[in-house]
């Protein structure tokens, strides 16, 4: 079974719209083919009025035919207008159900994938790029609606005319009806290699859009550096290039545009003119009518476009399977973290003991260890710190215990149960985690805050502001806690942007409060007024603090000092600075910048 197939469940599930859709459609196509059918008998009565008109001239009968001619080609018209309303409505029917039918399966699919994402682990993103999990969202499911709607729809329509069409025009005659065909199939193979072009090229296009709209997306984010480097006429340069390729892949899409009109008129005219030509020479011999002619006539433009459009078809169908293919590699996959049958459900929250138990942790199998046979416990509402010199590993021990990352060896407790035990959505619900990257999202300072805990009221938003030293600042904002913040916090500092991402995690209530190097864009004030308003956390709930600074972690109950993935210290400050090690020399260190800086 082809990757469609994996459409079939959306289609039982429409099937209250799809089932009467399909059957519009095949009663508009009746109402549409028996047009001809009139067509002819009313082209065809003409002659033999003209007839009886002149047999009777210049007796009472001629003004009664007269009238007869009139009401009769009156009485055809309405009929014709009456087939041609009642398949239209049909038709609109067919549109209102088969096509609503397709928008909803795209809003399942893309709910669904949107669903999938979130639920993937972070090295799903590390191998698929933000443009290309994007194109997936958008063209890729796009794509599978045409081929769900549009191409079902054209499928059906054009199989109950071409069917019937070519059932009466080979009862009227074989000869003339072979000779007329002779240009579809051509028609139909120009449509399909033009149709194809038009999605190559636009498939170009549309890569090269991307290109172009992330080039502006990275210097619009990063328009401090551009501004600070000088590199406006270089970005500018880059993006003229870009946008020159753009203009080229849209004026090669439009050369393809534009002769698909005249080859698909070309070999329609090709049709008309055979059955004129053919179809004169049968009336001469008397083997049909001009009647015929005329039916012949509409019959070959109704099927031109079912005929063209089985080239569209195939490409809608070419695309929507090379679609799902790539959307069903993301359903595929598997995430790296998620809940196991080990997994008990009935534990719904947690203390916050935490407990390595030898863990080693390495990036893919052959990657080297960043943190090795580390063990440590820490009780409940006690306050651990770690500490390290850059790259030492200490944000990837810190992530393991919301399970962003998952331990290679070894294992991680939390109250005494493997971490793998607990539901995931407990444990990360029960964690207010402040990132090294801080995140904020183009919303209001409030909402940004209030993202961790959305049902919390002004009151909880404005301490929690408060807790974490930002209160002074959103008063002094236009609009307060309405303050859009832009894209990414563009608009507050490093500083505040640490301080609104604190104040979410801290809004939580959590067990554990994690603070990965939350504080390095603070200044010693403001750094010394939020570390008075944790020390209230101290006790109520487990923190761990991940910073460089000495002053921050001076008050933890356990310190441990990481060297290249190994802890080679661990105690109190005290009992740290006894021993004259690596936590020592830092501290040293940092009390001399210090002193330097004051004088």
């Amino acid at each position: 079974m082809g990757p469609l197939a994996d459409l079939n469940k959306y289609y039982w599930k429409y099937k209250h719209l799809f089932i009467p859709g399909l059957l519009c459609a095949i009663v508009s196509a009746g109402f549409s083919v028996a047009v001809p059918i009139v067509v002819r008998i009313a082209v065809d009565s003409i002659p033999r009025l003209v007839n009886l008109y002149h047999v009777y001239e210049g007796t009472p009968v001629r003004d009664y035919l007269y009238a007869s001619f009139f009401v009769g080609l009156l009485s055809f018209g309405l009929i014709i207008i009456a087939l041609s309303l009642l398949s239209g409505t049909f038709s609109f029917l067919q549109r209102q159900t088969v096509v609503v039918a397709s928008r909803h399966i795209e809003f399942d699919l893309r709910n669904a994938l949107y669903d999938k994402l979130q639920r993937l682990s972070q090295g799903f993103y590390h191998t698929y790029s933000t443009g290309d999990v994007m194109a997936r969202a958008t063209s890729d499911i796009e794509s599978v609606r045409r081929y769900i709607g549009p191409a079902i729809m054209y499928i059906v329509r054009a199989g109950v005319v071409i069917v019937t069409a070519m059932t009466v025009m080979f009862i009227i005659s074989p000869t003339l009806t072979l000779y007329a065909l002779i240009p579809m199939p051509f028609l139909a193979v120009a449509v399909f290699f033009m149709a194809s072009m038009q999605h190559r090229r636009s498939d170009a296009l549309q890569a090269q859009y991307s290109r172009l709209t992330s080039r502006v997306q990275e210097a619009l984010a990063g328009i401090r550096v551009l501004k600070a480097y000088t590199r406006e006429d270089a970005e500018a340069e880059m993006f003229e290039e870009e946008s020159a390729a753009y203009r080229q892949r849209n004026l090669d899409l439009a050369v393809v545009d534009a002769g698909f009109r005249p080859v698909f008129l070309l070999l329609v005219g090709m049709a008309g003119i055979i059955v004129v030509w053919l179809g004169g020479r049968l009336v001469a011999e008397g083997s049909i009518t001009i009647g015929n002619i005329a039916e012949y006539m509409i019959y070959v433009a109704y099927m031109t476009w079912p005929v063209a459009s089985m080239g569209f078809v195939v490409t809608m169908i070419q695309r929507a399977s090379a679609s799902m293919i790539r959307l069903k590699r993301i359903f595929d996959t598997e995430p790296d973290i998620a809940d196991t049958e080990e997994m008990v459900a009935s534990v719904r929250d947690i203390r916050g003991t935490i407990r390595f138990d030898n863990v080693s942790f390495r990036y893919g199998e052959k990657g080297p260890w960043v943190l090795r046979d580390v063990s440590f416990d820490v009780p409940a509402g006690t306050t651990l710190a770690v500490v390290g010199r850059t790259g030492s590993g200490k944000t990837t021990l810190v992530e393991m215990i919301p399970r962003l990352l998952e331990a290679t060896r070894g294992t991680v407790r939390i109250d005494d149960r493997p971490i793998r035990h607990i539901p995931l959505d407990v444990v990360r619900s029960s964690i207010g985690y402040v990132p090294q990257d801080v995140f904020l999202f183009s919303d209001t300072v409030g909402n940004n805050i209030a993202f961790g805990a959305p049902d919390a009221n002004g009151e909880r938003i404005e301490q929690a502001a408060r807790e974490a030293a930002l209160l002074e600042n959103v008063r002094d904002f236009p609009d307060g806690f309405e303050t859009l913040v832009g894209e990414r916090g563009i608009t507050l500092s490093g500083g505040q942007k640490q301080r609104a991402s604190i104040a979410r995690a801290l809004i939580r209530r959590p067990a554990i409060l994690i603070l990965d190097d939350a504080l390095s864009a603070v200044d010693t004030s403001t750094e010394n007024e939020l570390l008075g308003h944790l020390r209230r956390y101290y006790g109520s709930c487990t923190v761990v603090i991940v910073s460089h600074r000495i002053s921050s972690v001076m008050d933890a109950d356990l310190i441990l000092v990481l060297e290249d993935g190994i802890i080679s210290e661990r105690g109190s400050h005290e009992e740290l600075l006894r021993r004259e090690g690596l936590y020592a020399d830092l501290y040293r260190k940092q009390l001399l910048e210090q002193e330097i800086a004051e004088l």
